[in-house]
């Protein structure tokens, strides 16, 4: 993605200074810390007016450490792990300790962050995400094990799979939609893990590729489905709504996380409660059955980001002013 990005913005007044880890593995840990050592030493010298450093990965209080008296700002898209349930990091309780700026991307995460202790500290700012745009640059046709008969209402899952994902909800889900299933089909598709899947293999009108895709498959993917589904039991905000509204493709969501914040129930997507096969199923029965009411929900997904708070410009605003705050 990098060098798709690097050659749209030929032309522009932009840097790029790409950092490559060899490797994670203990057996390096010499080389990278001494290849940070350096890198960081460069960024220092250059005197940035602001460095905005994203995510909670262990080895970015390296980069605290050595930047923190600069102006810097950490974003977190998630706080602690809503997987496992833990609530803060070493990473997360240095940045209070400094009293750094942080930006979370929405009202759950910066709720996660509020209930960390001295996280008042901290200086906080919610500032969301707009539709994921860069990923347009990978439009290109490509083939796809999809033997179903696309013409029909197409329901697409995607991304990596896990438990958390809610594909056991999805199953009762179907199970409710079983004298219907002639009239639509489902795609299950990425890489991970989830026993649940072996039950979609056994259907006619499922397909499921357990894979990791490649950028220009999930892009292919949204153009073939009419509507996506995110049945999780938990999340923090989802890379998968801002991609998927790009292209019109509402979302039925559980209502969990910050996915109530970018799904408008009736609006551009259907909201269903954790855990509610039933419900779950009645959402996309009514996508199947009633044309209007997907089109609406078509009109509202494209409408997403123009002239609201995921508009860029408005995000660009926002950013720019906390970085200098």
């Amino acid at each position: 993605m990098i060098r798709e990005i690097y050659n749209d913005s030929i032309g522009l007044n932009v840097q790029y200074f790409l950092l490559r880890i060899l490797s994670y593995s203990p057996k390096l840990l010499l080389l990278n810390k001494l290849i940070f050592k350096l890198t960081l030493k460069q960024i220092k010298q250059q005197h940035y007016d602001a460095i905005n450093i994203i995510g909670q990965h262990p080895w970015v209080a390296i980069i605290h450490d050595a930047l923190k008296q600069e102006n810097l700002i950490h974003t977190f898209h998630e706080v602690g792990s809503h997987q496992t349930g833990e609530k803060t990091t070493p990473l997360l309780d240095k940045v209070i300790s400094d009293a750094s700026k942080v930006i979370l991307p929405s009202k759950a995460t910066y709720n996660c962050f509020n209930q960390i202790p001295n996280s008042s500290k901290a200086i906080m700012t919610m500032i969301p995400i707009g539709k994921l745009e860069t990923l347009l640059l990978y439009e290109k046709d490509v083939i796809l094990p999809v033997s179903v008969n696309i013409s029909k209402p197409t329901f697409l899952f995607y991304g990596y799979i896990k438990p958390y994902k809610g594909l056991d909800l999805l199953v009762e889900a179907y199970k409710r939609l079983e004298n219907e299933c002639e009239f639509f089909n489902l795609i299950i598709a990425g890489g991970g893990y989830d026993e649940n899947t072996y039950f979609f293999k056994t259907k006619k009108n499922c397909v499921v590729i357990n894979r990791f895709l490649t950028n220009e498959e999930m892009m292919k993917l949204n153009r073939l489905s009419v509507a996506i589904l995110l049945p999780y039991k938990s999340a923090s905000q989802s890379g998968i709504v801002l991609t998927s509204f790009m292209y019109g493709k509402p979302v039925i969501a559980t209502k969990v996380g910050a996915l109530v914040e970018t799904v408008c129930n009736e609006i551009n997507g259907l909201l269903v409660e954790p855990g509610d096969a039933e419900g779950f199923a009645f959402a996309m029965l009514r996508l199947v059955k009633d044309i209007a009411l997907l089109k609406k929900l078509q009109r509202g997904a494209f409408r997403f980001g123009i002239n609201d708070q995921f508009d860029w410009n408005r995000i660009a605003e926002k950013t720019i002013e906390f970085y200098f705050k």
